[in-house]
């Protein structure tokens, strides 16, 4: 279809990946991008380094700007405009202009849905207050930044100790305020095991961020100014001069029940390998939508932006007459914490169990390189295999050097669902200075294949 008109709702990760793919595959189609902030294509996982001072310019988070999009990928985009309504079955969307409040009917041949996820709320008395903050886009770390800079703030306290919860507590450290970080469990970062918990748990410690575990927070208690002063917990009161609330995001797709599009996991919108939803000539990306785990081949909710990205070219591929396939995901994500590298692959051990795999477990301590060479450090890794295929099924790793590109070189074993002993087969490269004569990922699977 020569005069295609792809319409795209939302400018984050899927939808600007989306829009650019539309528009290589079919040149002449006309690609309308609405956006209901003022910025498109901004770098969320980037924040914390900002916060932290690792980046000092705000504006290299900022990928592409509304103006450079529409030139160099010949997009027309229209920030400021939000989604109202869809009418499927007269190929429609209702379109709010907020910068005039006017109503916009737009017809579409193809829809891309890529409305993202909004942080989760706490819903008690306070949230609103000007010195409670979340981290999810550039409006957010613009008053961030501007509160901190202004205001002198010298105690921050955290609430939810997932990725973004320990990344900020880390942040703030550099800027020398003293971090309380709260959490419902017992442990910080639900998606690791004990033994990776408690490494973290120690890093968080040792770097003066006081940790509260199995803390509900029950209210806000507000100064004269209008301030968070005091949150209120079961564990007790601590006082703050700012929040910031990081207890997960829920997908924005309510908006899509009207239209009887099918939602799944956590609301978030059921997909096929193309990115088709149920809705004829409607696709969806990104946060707002579910992904197969290729290592369960059930459909699960993962919020990353690498899936976000490779959804979005799907999508966009697609609506523009191409045949894309999105197989799924394995959930791998990294991260570093003060001097600690820390990753996962595949499934974690509570995974494993409450999905009722037959699985063997292993945790090794192994060193990074040859261990009398200089900087040698040690690296700990946990691997689950099953028992009945002997395919790794997950893995989990930390250390302070080393961690992620191995952690990257296990999710391809698990991709490609290598048995542990052709993994442990696997041919490495041996440097003094890069690793030792045995790679940590080839004791791992020796140490395992052990127990099976």
């Amino acid at each position: 279809m020569k005069n295609m008109k792809i319409i795209v709702i939302g400018g984050t990760a899927a939808g600007t990946s989306a829009a650019a793919k539309a528009a290589r595959i079919n040149p002449a189609a006309e690609i309308i991008l609405f956006e209901k902030s003022d910025t498109v294509s901004y770098g969320v996982c980037e924040i914390p380094f900002l916060i932290g001072g690792d980046i000092t310019d705000e504006n290299k988070l900022i990928v592409f700007s509304p103006q450079k999009l529409s030139q160099e990928k010949k997009i027309t985009v229209k920030t400021l405009h939000q989604l109202e309504k869809i009418i499927p079955s007269k190929h429609k969307v209702i379109i709010r202009d907020l910068n005039s409040s006017s109503i916009i009917e737009q017809k579409y041949d193809r829809l891309i849905l890529a409305t993202g996820a909004s942080p989760r709320k706490l819903n008690i008395k306070g949230e609103e207050s000007r010195n409670v903050f979340y981290i999810r886009s550039h409006s957010d770390t613009a008053m961030l930044l501007n509160y901190i800079n202004n205001e002198k703030a010298k105690k921050a306290i955290i609430i939810g100790a997932g990725f973004v919860g320990v990344e900020m507590a880390e942040a703030f450290r550099k800027n020398n305020m003293e971090i309380t970080l709260i959490h419902n469990k017992e442990l910080p970062l639900d998606d690791f095991d004990a033994e990776i918990q408690q490494m973290i748990l120690q890093e968080l410690r040792k770097n003066q961020v006081e940790f509260v575990p199995n803390a509900r927070t029950e209210a806000f208690i507000n100064s004269k100014s209008g301030k968070v002063e005091y949150v209120v917990t079961n564990k007790g009161s601590f006082e703050t001069d700012l929040v910031v609330v990081a207890i997960g995001v829920v997908p924005n797709t309510e908006i899509f029940k009207s239209a009887r599009i099918r939602l799944g996991l956590n609301n978030a919108v059921k997909v096929n390998n193309m990115q088709e939803t149920n809705i004829d000539r409607v696709y969806a990306a990104g946060d707002c939508c579910e992904v197969k785990n290729i290592v369960t081949g059930r459909p699960s909710y993962v919020p990353l932006a690498t899936n976000a990205v490779r959804t979005g070219w799907v999508a966009g591929e697609n609506a523009a007459g191409g045949k894309a396939k999105f197989d799924g995901a394995i959930f791998s994500a990294a991260m570093k914490l003060f001097s600690l590298e820390i990753a996962r692959t595949g499934l974690t051990e509570k995974e494993a169990t409450s999905l009722q795999y037959n699985y063997v477990k292993d945790f090794v301590i192994t060193d990074s390189k040859v261990h009398f060479m200089p900087g040698n450090k040690k690296i700990f890794i946990k691997l689950i295999v099953d028992k009945l295929t002997k395919r790794i099924l997950g893995a989990q790793l930390a250390g302070e050097e080393g961690v992620v590109l191995r952690a990257n070189t296990i999710a391809t074993a698990i991709q490609t669902k290598l048995t542990i002993e052709e993994f442990s087969r696997l041919d490495f490269s041996y440097f003094p200075m890069f690793s030792p004569l045995w790679d940590p990922l080839l004791v791992a699977a020796n140490s395992i294949k052990r127990k099976l």
